[in-house]
């Protein structure tokens, strides 16, 4: 007895027959695939999703196979290259493989002998010798003092690590005596360190009698009487200071002097 597939015409599971029954072929297993390699999909979304890639596959396996494989080495060309390369003789330190060891310490100490040819490199010539550099510090408005001292650490953004420093620097004027204060320069600072080396100098005696003394109030069994006033800032006065160790940001650094 004939099965009910084989009682189908063929006609009616061929697609492009004019007969072509879909709902037949739909539900027969012996339907003929035009193309039986097809890629199948799971759902409608991952079909919609191919048609916007521009029917390009997903994944990795498909990206290398669109690259493609390297093309095989030309054995002429390796002979070329062979033919150019230098002999090596066995036991040289050529033939010998390279040995993984460490790797150099990378900081500031060790980045300072690799600027050897720039203006930095003078002040690592400063650091090997250890000479006594006179760097000038500004502040926003200008001139702030001078340091004097030796430089042990440096970097490409000047910043500057001494030791053994001698500053002589002034406060930075503030208030409104800022917009008429001019501008101070070093040999004003110099000029003014002077004057008052030399005042107190002459008056340093007086200054001591007076410091040692009594007032009339005090001598009469009173307590010491205060006016109430703060003391106003003597921006003019300079400072001098020793600082065993110092460092200053290249930003505030205006000069660097290095005496012959």
């Amino acid at each position: 007895m004939a099965s009910e597939e084989d009682a189908v015409p063929a006609c009616s599971l061929d697609v492009t027959s004019e007969s072509f029954d879909p709902l037949l072929a739909l539900y027969s297993s012996a339907t003929p695939l035009p193309f039986p390699d097809v890629h199948c999909f799971n759902n409608l979304a991952e079909y919609e999703s191919f048609l916007q890639r521009g029917g390009r596959p997903r994944g990795r396996s498909q990206k290398r196979e669109k690259k493609g494989r390297r093309p095989a080495p030309d054995p002429e060309r390796v002979q070329r290259l062979k033919n150019l390369m230098l002999p090596v003789e066995p036991g040289s330190e050529q033939s010998r493989a390279p040995r993984r060891g460490p790797r150099a310490p990378r900081n500031v100490l060790t980045r300072m002998a690799l600027l050897g040819g720039s203006p930095a490199g003078r002040l690592y010539r400063c650091v090997q010798e250890r000479l006594r550099v006179h760097v000038h510090t500004r502040t926003f408005r200008g001139l702030r003092g001078v340091c004097s001292g030796f430089i042990v650490a440096f970097d490409k953004f000047w910043n500057l690590a001494m030791v053994d420093v001698d500053e002589t620097y002034r406060r930075p004027v503030l208030g409104r005596a800022f917009y008429s204060e001019p501008q101070l320069t070093l040999p004003r600072l110099l000029s003014r360190l002077r004057l008052q080396e030399a005042a107190e100098e002459a008056g340093g005696k007086t200054a001591g009698e007076e410091a040692g003394g009594k007032t009339a109030g005090e001598e009469a069994g009173g307590e010491p009487r205060s006016s109430g006033r703060r003391k106003k800032p003597d921006y003019q006065r300079v400072h001098s200071r020793h600082i065993r160790q110092l460092f200053i940001r290249g930003e505030s650094v205006l000069l660097v002097h290095v005496p012959e």
